[in-house]
């Protein structure tokens, strides 16, 4: 894959662009950065955690046209081939195929959903990176997606709908006993990935599980660790003092208060201050 990426001004220096946030400006330059070779981009949870940027500013690009999502989780940014040019011999082809074969380029190199493989309409599941009014792929036209395994990549859901965690409980009933018991081990597998310090696994998989079946949805838990690592990231804690995962799950951690002190605050100002200066021009990147 590429190392250098470059952005056009037909596309940064427009009043569509510009007069959004400056935070989801530098998402856009964040995700830019770190797509593949055909623009897609599927770790952008992990682009949010480090970045310490909010779920919101995705929710703005993807309102704004500027990024396309997919019920898998990924997604694309829409004006690529007008920001980046790759030669065909030095391009490495992306692993989402899938979701390239849905989309076409118009006339301006900009990547449009292809109308032969998509239906409008209103999204308000839990698949989607955000919930917002956007095109939803028909899925029959190219895979099927269990749509019983996606809910453990909802690590970056910030805002909890109770009606969604009713709605979560009456799906519950309509699943056997061994099918939940697979989603909440999904579910806590995917969770672990990003925990820290993983010590004392199968107690923390116990824990999650009994708290799962209790009545937490897995969105307050995923939400509590999304808080924790912003902690300790802007704290800059030592691993040695970061709870054993075990700890973390069986003392219900993600009901705590993460309080960032304002030293935390002045680190991630001066980092927003220096990818502004990127997007102004002002501070160059080889």
């Amino acid at each position: 894959m590429a190392k250098k990426r470059m952005f056009s001004l037909n596309v940064v220096d427009t009043d569509n662009f510009l007069e959004m946030p400056i935070s989801a400006r530098l998402l856009y330059y964040e995700l830019g950065m770190r797509a593949d070779d055909d623009g897609f981009v599927d770790n952008w949870k992990k682009i949010l955690i480090f970045t310490g940027l909010k779920n919101d500013d995705l929710k703005i690009l993807i309102a704004k046209d500027f990024i396309i999502p997919f019920e898998t989780g990924v997604i694309v940014i829409k004006h690529w081939r007008m920001n980046n040019y790759l030669q065909i011999d030095r391009a490495k082809p992306t692993t989402h195929q899938l979701e390239l074969k849905t989309l076409k380029l118009d006339e301006n190199n900009v990547y449009k959903m292809d109308t032969n493989c998509i239906q409008e309409k209103s999204i308000n599941d839990p698949q989607m990176p955000i919930n917002t009014d956007v095109y939803k792929m028909d899925t029959s036209c190219i895979h099927s997606i269990d749509k019983n395994s996606i809910e453990e990549n909802r690590l970056d859901k910030i805002s909890i709908d109770k009606s969604s965690i009713n709605n979560e409980q009456n799906s519950f009933q309509t699943l056997s006993k061994k099918e939940l018991e697979n989603q909440f081990n999904n579910e806590f597998d995917k969770m672990w990935e990003y925990y820290p310090n993983k010590k004392g696994k199968d107690d923390a998989r116990k824990k999650y599980i009994f708290a799962r079946k209790s009545g937490v949805s897995y969105e307050i838990i995923a939400q509590g660790l999304k808080n924790y690592i912003n902690y300790i990231k802007a704290e800059n804690i030592e691993l040695k003092f970061i709870k054993h995962g075990s700890t973390w799950f069986s003392r219900k951690c993600w009901n705590d208060d993460y309080k960032i002190s304002n030293t935390s605050n002045k680190k991630v100002d001066k980092q927003m201050e220096i990818l502004k200066g990127v997007h102004d021009g002002s501070i160059k990147i080889n």
